[in-house]
Order: structure tokens, then sequence, then C-alpha cells
């Protein structure tokens, strides 16, 4: 009778990641060690980070009490400022700097969350992004909601992901509002926003402490467009009725005030501006300088209170004049 022995199999991650951060070897002899590409360790060191396996813990305090934080963070009065080093969003493809300003929203959103918050999330491929690099975090009764109704899936995010994957990182539960982002007529809104169980989802904004929000420009290129929530006719008006900005589908000029028209606003179903701004803390997520005017409404509207900006926007609010 032939025994077989049994051979030992270590996850490949798990051995890339103490290779790496507990060997202290370097990713090209790690590579060597394990026989396989620097491309592939690369990638288990990305697995072992978005798995939990490995936390990297900034001391944001340095960063945010840098010079020029300091300096954009009293000229705005904003309650913190942080600046994404060696991130410039006037050279860099659209898609690699989104990916600097997702990983970085979601290093600063797992140091500032806490048990018992009530998180709202807006959405979009930023947001969808960032739920891909929080780390795991164990907390207790927290609660990510969806600020603005479902779309049909998009190639690069979907409504519904961009709020599970931040609320499955942060152990939290997660409160879809189970209606779509527009309706074809006002009727039709006030109906929905009548039942019982959408009424309760959105009396859960109200209870928002912290908010999650990604600078939103009036040009084509917005997803509101692509998504079919608005057409660009409906773009081409609000622009021409001064918008600069847009904020969970509502529109704002570069005072910050709320830009109306009635044919939208009365069908769209999501968490008002006026309900926004009196969210405790609101994190602010912001590059280029195609967003630059956005930017502006949005601080001067208080729909700010923490700013997380690449180093080419931080140059344009420092020289900017008041």
């Amino acid at each position: 009778m032939t025994a077989y022995k049994k051979t030992l199999k270590i996850d490949p991650i798990l051995n890339a990641a103490w290779l790496y951060y507990q060997e202290g070897m370097n990713q090209s002899d790690v590579a060597d060690k394990m026989n396989v590409s620097r491309l592939t360790i690369n990638k288990y060191l990305l697995q072992a980070r978005e798995r939990g396996i490995i936390k990297i813990e900034l001391n944001f305090d340095d960063y945010l009490n840098d010079y020029s934080a300091i300096n954009i963070k009293n000229k705005f009065k904003l309650n913190n400022v942080l600046i994404v080093p060696d991130v410039h969003s006037s050279i860099m493809p659209s898609k690699e700097f989104r990916q600097h300003m997702a990983n970085a929203g979601a290093a600063y959103l797992s140091d500032i969350i806490e048990d018992n918050d009530f998180l709202g999330v807006a959405w979009g491929r930023t947001i969808h992004m960032l739920g891909n690099y929080i780390a795991p975090k164990r907390l207790n009764n927290v609660n990510v909601i969806q600020m603005l109704g479902s779309i049909l899936p998009q190639p690069d995010f979907t409504t519904i992901e961009s709020s599970t994957k931040i609320a499955q990182k942060l152990s939290a539960k997660c409160v879809s509002l189970h209606v779509p982002a527009i309706v074809s007529n006002p009727q039709l809104a006030t109906e929905l926003m009548s039942e019982p169980v959408i009424q309760h989802s959105f009396s859960l904004l109200e209870k928002c402490n912290k908010a999650l929000i990604v600078v939103g420009n009036t040009q084509d290129s917005n997803p509101l467009i692509s998504s079919g929530v608005l057409s660009k006719k409906e773009m081409e008006i609000f622009r021409d009725l001064g918008a600069v900005g847009v904020l969970c589908g509502r529109f704002y000029d570069i005072n910050g005030q709320a830009i109306k028209y009635e044919n939208v606003d009365n069908r769209l179903l999501g968490i008002s501006l006026e309900k926004l701004q009196k969210i405790e803390t609101k994190i602010f997520l912001s590059a280029g300088p195609s967003n630059f005017d956005a930017l502006i409404g949005a601080i001067k509207g208080n729909f700010i209170t923490d700013l997380i900006i690449d180093e080419d926007t931080a140059k344009l609010l420092i020289n900017y004049s008041l």
C-alpha cells in the first residue's frame, strides 16, 4: 500500500506579504524566491492590502499640518485639508489620478470613521474605486447610506456597489434607497416618497453625521449624462442658469447657491443641498482645473469641511483671490 505525503501549501499572497513587509526583502528578491514575476508580486501585495492582511497607517496629523494645507484650511475656513503628494491632475491620465485620489480618500475615511457613525455616500467612478482601496476595519453600529437613487450599471461602476463595498470594508450596515435617481414625472416622485419603506431609508439621511462626496462639474462628460439621469440639453440649461457644480444631482453656482430647474429637481430622488449642508463632516475629493469652479462653489456653499486635493488644485487655491 502506497503512502502519500501531504504537501504544505501556503497562500502566495500571505507568503509575499511576509517576505516583503516582515523580512524586508525588495519585490525583485521576493519574485525570485517565489519563482514568479515582479508584476505578480506587486499584485499579491495589493491584494494583501485589500484583504486587510497588511495595514499601512499614515500619521495624518503631519499631512494636515503641512504649511500649504494649513494655509488653504485657514484661508477657506475648512476643518482639514489633505494635499495628496506628487499627484498632478493636469498632466496625469484621468484614470491614473482618479486612482490616486480614491486611494487617498480611502485612507482618510478609514482614519476618521468611528463607531456609531452614519455615513452618507454619493456614487460615481471615484467612489467606486475608493471602496476597493479601503482596508477592512472592525467598527460597531456604523451605517453607510446611499445619498442619491440608483441608475443602470455603468461600464466602470454601479450605484449599489459604490456604497456596499465601503460598508463591507467597515463592517457596516448598507442602506440603499431602492429608487431610481430620477423618474419620469414629479407625481411619480411624490408617490414613491410616500411609501413607508422609502420614507424610512430617506429618514436615515437625516441622521448622517459624515458624508463622502466627489466634485462634479457641469460638463457633458459628467456621468449624470452617460448614465441617463440628465440629457445634454438639460445640462446645458443648468449651465445657462449659472450652474458650475453638481452634488448628488443638485446644482449650484459659483457662490454655492442652489440652481433650481423644476423640470429636473422635482423628479430627482436624493438628498437635498440644504440637508447636505447640515451634515457635520463632509469629506470632499477634488482634482483638476476643469473642476475648480465647482470646488469654489462647493466651498462657498458650505458643502465641504474636509478637503482632499491634488497638488495642482492646491496651487490654484493658494493663488485664488477671495
